[in-house]
């Protein structure tokens, strides 16, 4: 598991990590990354298993290579609570992961 600690108004550090995905495709998770933010919330990653039209926002490359796309995710999800999945990679190498948040 990927462990980081971030301010928790840090938007563009959140985006990187999020637009890196799993950068460890080894970790068996269920939970592969975890954020721990400076004001006590936590966010993390787990793998899942759903239906396309369940993904939020999808790159075809292993990581996001712009993070755009997922600001609108980032934001609604420390604003509202309001999880999201990402989908990373193509083919055999696919990665979708459910981003969720925890407060204190």
């Amino acid at each position: 598991m990927q462990v980081y600690n971030v301010g928790a108004e840090d938007l563009k550090k959140l985006l990187d990590i999020v637009g890196a995905s799993n950068i460890n495709p080894s970790d068996r998770g269920p939970v592969v990354v975890r954020v721990n933010l400076s004001d006590g919330r936590v966010i993390k990653a787990t793998y899942h298993n759903c239906k396309m039209q369940e993904i939020d926002v999808s790159s075809p490359y292993d990581i996001f290579l712009e993070t755009e796309p997922l600001v609108p995710f980032v934001k609604e999800l420390l604003s509202k609570g309001k999880s999201f999945i990402t989908d990373t990679g193509s083919h055999d190498m696919v990665c979708t992961l459910k981003w969720t948040i925890e407060r204190p």
